[in-house]
C-alpha cells in the first residue's frame, strides 16, 4: 500500500502544475501538499530523473519535462478523429475566418484537442491541451447536452436543451469570455455516439446576423463531412 500512496503523491505533484503555475519552488509544493519538504524532495528527484519534471539551476524551482509532453503527444495522436477532422477544420477557417476548434470531455471539463486559428488580431486565446469548465460557451452546453453530463445538465434550462437538440447546434454570445461568441455543432462516431463537439468561436462584433446564420449553415455541413468520414451514416 505504501508504493501505492507514493504514486499517488507523485500524480499529485505533477497536478499542481498549471498554465498559471508553470514553475514551483519546493515550499509551494510542500504546502500545496501538506507534506514534508524532505518528502516532496524524495518525490520531485524521482521524477525529475525519470524526465517527468525539470529543475531550473537559477532558483531551484520545478517545471515539468519532456517526458510529461511526450505521453501528451501520443495522447492526441491517439485520437485520430482530429486528423480526419484537421483539413475539414482549416476549411470551415478560410469559410468563416474565425478560429475553429475542437472539444472532448475530459475530467469533467472539456479539452480543446485541435486548432485553427484565426487571421484576425483579436482571437480566442484557446490552446491545444487546455482544458475549459463546461458550465460555460457553446461547446460546453452541447457536449453536456448530447452527452447527459450531471451535474451540470441539471443546470441548463430544459427548453434550451431541447432547442440545441432540435437545431443541431448551441451558441453563446459572451457566455464563457466577455467580447467573444461562439457556435458549435456534435462530431459522431460510427456509433452515433457524440464524441467532440467542433466550434466556431471569434468577436461578438463580427457575429452579425447575417454571418450568425452563413456559420451555422457551414459548422452543421463541416460537422456532417467529418462525422461521414468517421463511419456516421445518418
Amino acid at each position: 500500500m505504501e508504493n501505492v500512496r507514493s504514486v499517488e503523491r507523485a500524480l499529485e505533484l505533477l497536478e499542481c502544475f498549471s498554465e498559471v503555475h508553470e514553475e514551483i519552488g519546493l515550499s509551494e509544493l510542500s504546502r500545496s501538499l501538506a507534506l514534508p519538504k524532505a518528502t516532496v524532495l524524495r518525490l520531485a528527484r524521482t521524477l525529475q530523473s525519470k524526465g517527468y519534471l525539470f529543475q531550473n539551476d537559477e532558483n531551484h524551482t520545478y517545471r515539468l519535462g519532456s517526458k510529461v509532453l511526450g505521453l501528451s503527444n501520443v495522447f492526441l495522436t491517439n485520437l485520430d478523429f482530429r486528423k480526419v477532422a484537421l483539413p475539414f477544420m482549416k476549411g470551415l477557417r478560410d469559410k468563416t475566418q474565425e478560429t475553429v476548434a475542437l472539444f472532448v470531455v475530459s475530467d469533467n471539463k472539456r479539452m480543446c484537442v485541435e486548432r485553427v486559428e484565426s487571421h484576425h488580431t483579436l482571437q480566442p486565446a484557446i490552446r491545444i491541451g487546455e482544458h475549459v469548465s463546461l458550465e460555460r460557451g457553446s461547446a460546453s452546453k452541447l457536449l453536456v447536452v448530447y452527452q447527459k453530463i450531471s451535474p451540470f445538465i441539471e443546470s441548463i434550462d430544459p427548453e434550451e436543451i431541447q432547442q440545441i437538440f432540435n437545431q443541431g447546434f448551441a451558441a453563446s454570445i459572451e457566455e464563457r469570455e466577455q467580447g467573444l461568441a461562439s457556435i458549435s455543432a456534435p462530431i459522431y462516431n460510427n456509433k452515433g455516439q457524440t464524441i467532440a463537439a467542433l466550434c466556431i468561436t471569434g468577436s461578438a462584433f463580427r457575429f452579425t446576423k447575417e454571418k450568425i446564420e452563413n456559420h451555422i449553415n457551414e459548422i452543421l455541413a463541416t460537422a456532417k463531412q467529418i462525422s461521414y468520414q468517421l463511419g456516421y451514416l445518418d
